[in-house]
């Protein structure tokens, strides 16, 4: 504790006069005794009528600090439970500042250098006892033989508490990846991360995408297992996958951003806000789905009291046929899936007379056409949801 630190404590001065009565004291513990047993004054008011000698707000939030005594007033910190957290951490910058009564920016400088010195002792330490013991890491760690016959096992009770520990590792890390695909893209050999982390062109990664899709389709299901039988599982596979992202709620889709401006702006000039709420697309509420005997669709825009559909097509990945021909494959992604723009409007019509069979009338606006003449397009989906 610093200087500034321990001002906050000082006493009164002793001799001290009491302004009451002009009596001298020369101790704490006398002045004390005759506020309780003369002038049977409570200690807190006396302090704050007649000595106040010092700050008595808390450090933290300003309120009156906890009482201590006449002679030394007011603690700087209150009762509350969040100030007395702060002033207790050892190892944090709160705590720094409460304990050293400095500036944050001080303080930071404090919290830096004890975690630098904690550090280097705690190294020092390690390294001393990886000397004195080479098994010193694989008795502190569960996932270790050495760990349990330490603490009196047998070593086959060891080993299947090893593969217990290690389960329970692996169950964890894999909740971990597969809550977030994106984050951990890398750790799939489905996706181009994997290959690029590891050095690999694109191209590279493309075509192995390409081949581990290719492990698992119908046509290999058949050579391998009958044509009865083949169907049997593929079809089982794709059932299970459709309920696996359905419970799991991983069901994925894609959208730009330029979409969700004119979707915005066609919710707004709704006559009835009410009718909002019935309204579905990715930034507002994510977008609504649709499913068949084999897939799931994502619409990007749906009015569900209208029943209305809105698809919102970027030129390249549907392939618009105004601009690519049948047999071109204008899109990255659709060379690891092989399909043509053929197979993509092939895909998309599934995709749109699934949304009519289901009472639904649908609009389909392609990018370029947005941003040729934002206002017409804005006006032909105003139409064609009021319509």
């Amino acid at each position: 504790m610093n200087a500034n630190a321990k001002k906050r404590y000082e006493e009164i001065k002793f001799p001290f006069i009491c302004p009451i009565t002009n009596r001298k004291f020369d101790s704490s513990r006398g002045l004390s005794i005759y506020v309780t047993k003369s002038l049977k004054i409570d200690h807190s008011l006396y302090y704050d009528e007649y000595v106040n000698h010092r700050d008595s707000s808390c450090f933290f939030c300003g309120s009156k600090g906890t009482f201590i005594s006449i002679p030394r007033g007011y603690r700087n910190l209150c009762n509350n439970e969040e100030c007395l957290k702060k002033s207790f951490g050892s190892n944090s910058v709160e705590g720094f500042m409460y304990r050293n009564f400095c500036s944050r920016e001080d303080a930071q400088n404090l919290f830096e250098i004890e975690n630098i010195r904690k550090t280097e002792e705690v190294i020092k330490t390690q390294k001393r006892l990886r000397g004195e013991d080479p098994l010193w890491d694989k008795r502190r760690s569960r996932n270790c033989i050495e760990f349990w016959l330490n603490k009196g096992l047998t070593k086959e009770e060891a080993e299947i508490k090893v593969k217990e520990v290690m389960k329970e590792i692996h169950e964890k890390t894999s909740l971990k990846i597969r809550s977030n695909p994106e984050k951990y893209a890398s750790k799939f050999p489905n996706k181009i991360e994997y290959y690029l982390k590891r050095g690999y062109s694109e191209e590279y990664a493309v075509s192995k995408i390409s081949e581990i899709q290719a492990t698992f389709s119908l046509k290999i299901c058949i050579e391998k297992h009958g044509k009865e039988k083949g169907q049997i599982i593929w079809l089982d596979r794709q059932e299970r996958w459709m309920k696996t992202i359905h419970k799991n709620g991983n069901l994925k889709g894609g959208f730009s951003k330029i979409s969700q401006v004119l979707f915005y702006e066609i919710i707004g000039l709704y006559e009835n806000k009410k009718d909002i709420s019935d309204v579905f697309f990715w930034t507002k509420n994510k977008e609504y789905s649709l499913k068949n005997n084999t897939s799931i669709f994502l619409y990007d825009f749906v009015d569900l009291k209208k029943r209305k559909i809105i698809e919102y097509n970027g030129d390249q990945y549907h392939a618009n046929p105004k601009i690519y021909t049948s047999d071109e494959m204008p899109h990255p992604y659709h060379k690891t899936t092989n399909f043509s723009a053929a197979k993509i409007w092939e895909k998309d019509k599934i995709k749109l007379d699934l949304a009519r069979k289901n009472g639904f009338d649908v609009l389909v606006i392609w990018d370029s056409e947005y941003r040729k003449n934002k206002q017409q397009t804005l006006e032909k989906c105003i139409q064609f949801i009021n319509g």
